[in-house]
C-alpha cells in the first residue's frame, strides 16, 4: 500500500510538470481505480480534387417589379452559359434568389428643398458552383468573368470524399493520445492499463480559400498542393502502480 501511495504521488507530480502541452488529468473512479485521461491531435493530407465557386447576377431598377424582371432576364443568359460549361466540369449545385431595397439618406435639415429621396431595388440570384476538373478552373473562370452576365465572389477548395483521409488524421489522434498517456505513465513511474473512455472525437477539413477575385480575367488561380484535416479525441486509461 504504502508503494502504491508513493507512486501515485509522483504521478501528481509529473503531470503537475508536463501537462502544460496535453492537460491531463488522473482522477479516481466510482471503483477507486485511478485514471489518466489525455487529449490527442493527428492531422493528415490530401490533394483537392474539386474546386467550389460563389457566382451573382443581378438587376437593379427604380421600382421592384423592374428589378426583378431585368435580374431574370440576366440570370436566364447566365444559365445558359453555366449550362454550356458542364462538359468543363462545371456544376450548379444550388442557387438563391434575393430583393434588396436601397435608399438614399434625407436631405439635412435647413438644406435648400429638393424632390424626397427615391429608393432603389436591387434582385440577385446567387449560385453555388463545383468544377470537377481542377485544370479546367482558370478557363471556366475566364469565361464566366469576360461574358459580363456573372460576377465572381470566392473560390475555395476541396475533396470529394474526404473519409479516407479524414480517419488518417483519426488515427493519428489516437496514437499521439496512447503515446502521451505512455509517456506520461513512464515518467511518473506507473503502469497504463486497459482503455476505459474513447470520446470527444472531432475531425474536421481545414478549408482553403483563394483570395479575392477582384480580377479573374488577368489572375490565375493555383489550387494548393494538398489540403489539412484535423481530428483530436479525448482517452482516458486506468493506471496502477508497477511490480
Amino acid at each position: 500500500m504504502r508503494k502504491a501511495v508513493i507512486a501515485l504521488s509522483i504521478l501528481a507530480a509529473t503531470l503537475t510538470s508536463l501537462g502544460a502541452r496535453a492537460q491531463p488529468a488522473v482522477m479516481a473512479q466510482a471503483s477507486g481505480r485511478p485514471v489518466l485521461t489525455v487529449e490527442g491531435n493527428g492531422r493528415a493530407e490530401a490533394k483537392p480534387d474539386q474546386a467550389r465557386l460563389s457566382a451573382s447576377v443581378s438587376g437593379k431598377a427604380a421600382t421592384l417589379e423592374a428589378a426583378v424582371e431585368a435580374s431574370q432576364n440576366v440570370a436566364t443568359r447566365a444559365e445558359a452559359l453555366l449550362q454550356s460549361l458542364k462538359g468543363e466540369g462545371l456544376e450548379v449545385e444550388r442557387s438563391n434568389f434575393s430583393l434588396a431595397e436601397s435608399r438614399p439618406p434625407y436631405p439635412v435639415p435647413g438644406a435648400p428643398q429638393a424632390a424626397p429621396p427615391t429608393p432603389s431595388y436591387t434582385a440577385t440570384t446567387t449560385y453555388s458552383l463545383k468544377i470537377g476538373k481542377l485544370d479546367r478552373l482558370n478557363a471556366v473562370i475566364g469565361k464566366l468573368a469576360a461574358s459580363g452576365l456573372v460576377e465572381m465572389h470566392a473560390v475555395s477548395f476541396s475533396l470529394l470524399d474526404e473519409r479516407n483521409v479524414l480517419d488518417e488524421a483519426r488515427r493519428k489522434a489516437v496514437a499521439d493520445a496512447g503515446h502521451q498517456a505512455q509517456t506520461l505513465a513512464d515518467a511518473a513511474g506507473v503502469r497504463l492499463d486497459e482503455i476505459v473512455t474513447i470520446s470527444n472525437t472531432r475531425a474536421t477539413p481545414r478549408s482553403f480559400a483563394a483570395a479575392g477575385m477582384a480580377a479573374p480575367q488577368s489572375v490565375e488561380i493555383v489550387p494548393p498542393d494538398t489540403l489539412g484535416f484535423d481530428a483530436s479525441v479525448v482517452m482516458s486509461w486506468h493506471i496502477s502502480s508497477r511490480p
